[in-house]
Parts: structure tokens; sequence; C-alpha cells
């Protein structure tokens, strides 16, 4: 698994990156370049170089854990990294991404006690002179929605059909 990564510096240091995201994003914005990997295997942690420059056989053809099984890195023979999602998660990835569209969305009636603290602050609140003078609206004076408008509108949403 690996549990750390970074860029290999040309000179001097960087630092390791460890999480997850942050090593898949650097993995697919630097392609053609080399790299340092902290991998762990068998509670033994080693330092594995690999890149355009640097083809370490050992790597070439393996998929490795990053951090967790959600994302793997595919090493091939040309030097690149390749991301590979664990498609078993993204069922699941999809039910706690709406369960985060739950909790997030307001309720309505708390929408409409916003609306009605707007309305009553309507032109004396700080907000409203700053974006006066740029050009700005509150967010309160446009649709906020709310979960129960979430829920009406997505009725026919079925996740196993879309994921097919």
């Amino acid at each position: 698994m690996i549990i750390r990564a970074r860029l290999k510096p040309l000179s001097g240091t960087t630092e390791y990156i460890s999480s997850q995201g942050r090593i898949k994003s650097m993995l697919e914005n630097n392609r053609d370049d080399n790299y340092d990997f902290v991998i762990e295997e068998k509670g033994k942690k080693s330092v594995k170089s690999f890149g355009i420059d640097n083809i370490n056989k050992e790597l070439v053809g393996k998929t490795i854990s990053i951090v967790n099984d959600n994302v793997k890195a595919k090493f091939n023979e040309d030097g690149t990294v390749d991301i590979v999602l664990n498609e078993s998660n993204l069922y699941n990835n999809l039910m706690s991404f709406k369960s985060f569209i739950k909790e997030s969305l307001p309720r309505e009636n708390s929408v409409k006690q916003l609306k009605k603290v707007r309305k009553k602050t309507k032109g004396i609140d700080i907000g409203d002179r700053i974006n006066k003078n740029i050009n700005n609206k509150n967010i309160l004076d446009s649709h906020i929605e709310s979960f129960e408008d979430y829920e009406s509108n997505n009725k026919k949403f079925n996740p196993n059909k879309n994921l097919k």
C-alpha cells in the first residue's frame, strides 16, 4: 500500500504527500514525471522510485492501493502511473454522496426563517451596502434549494438503474 508520495525533486527536497486525494491529483496532473513512493508491505516501509526516467522493474505491472482500497495506482512499462478506481465501491460512494446531500441541504423551515430575517433586514444589512457598490446580489434574494425541493425534483432517480 502506498502511504506517501512526492514528485522526485530535481534538487533539494520536497515534502511527501499522505492524503489519498492529493496523491491521486499529483499522479494525474504530472503524468510524465518521476516519483518517490513510500510503500508499506507486511509492516515494512520502503521508498521506491518510479517514473519516465526511472522505470523500476519491481513495480512495473503492479497495481497498488493508495492509502486505502478505493483508489489504486497501476505502474506501466512506459514509466507512467494510471489511476484505477475500485468499481465495487462506486455504488457505496454514490450512496454516501446521497447521504451527504441529504445532510448538507437545509430544511424548508430553515429556508423560510432565513427569508423572514432577510425581509426584515433588507437595506440595513452591511452586505447590502457593500453589494450595491459591486453590483452583486445577496444569496438569500435568490432561490435556495431545500432538502424537500431536492426530494421532490429527484423522485425518478434510481441509483441501481443509473449505474448499469
